[in-house]
């Protein structure tokens, strides 16, 4: 039987990846070490726990190399990408030309939707959107973009200094913003970790 049409929505995967973004985040304002591989890492887990809810198996560099494929019992639903370096690489393409495993073989099924997650310079926010617009065009199915703009900064162990995670949805009808939020978790006012760093 398959999905029903509003489970697990972009909306759905937005607000889910938010929550675990801030949960066990990797730094703090105190230790500032974590690299490349640490937020890679932590990407993966976020990914996990929001498949774990939906209710869906997460397939792991699967699918034609996918970073992850989140699937429910009749195949895949939805394909994930994330990269350090921006929307400048193959990974578009490769959630857009996606070749969607079903247990019926004969099935013409599509994905619910394609996730990227990347990171820009504040600067750059509005290029990306008009390149992802354009490279997203003629696609068969919604892109739902985790964008996080950040800053160079000597602070962090990355030297990247991370601002907000922008989140819109790329469709036949152009894009759709969903929110803004901070990307550390002690910019999130009222919370735990916000109180924490006074």
């Amino acid at each position: 039987m398959p999905l029903n049409k509003k489970w697990a929505s972009p909306e759905d995967f937005a607000t889910l990846f938010q929550y675990f973004w801030y949960r066990d985040f990797p730094i703090d304002q105190k230790a500032t070490g974590a690299q490349r591989v640490d937020w890679t890492i932590h990407i993966g887990i976020v990914v996990r726990n929001i498949a774990d809810l939906m209710g869906l198996v997460t397939r792991f560099e699967s699918g034609g190399r996918k970073d992850a494929v989140l699937r429910s019992t009749d195949g895949d639903e939805i394909a994930i990408e994330w990269e350090w370096e921006g929307v400048w690489g193959n990974e578009l393409e490769k959630l857009k030309l996606h070749k969607v495993w079903s247990k019926d073989k004969d099935s013409k099924r599509l994905l619910k939707y394609a996730v990227l997650i990347t990171y820009t310079h504040p600067p750059n926010i509005e290029k990306v959107y008009s390149h992802v617009t354009e490279k997203w065009g003629g696609a068969q199915w919604p892109l739902l973009l985790m964008l996080i703009d950040l800053e160079e900064s000597k602070i962090f162990a990355s030297h990247k200094e991370f601002k907000h995670i922008q989140m819109s949805v790329f469709d036949r009808n152009g894009r759709r913003e969903l929110r803004t939020a901070p990307a550390f978790p002690w910019e999130v006012n009222g919370t735990r970790w916000y109180k924490e760093r006074e």
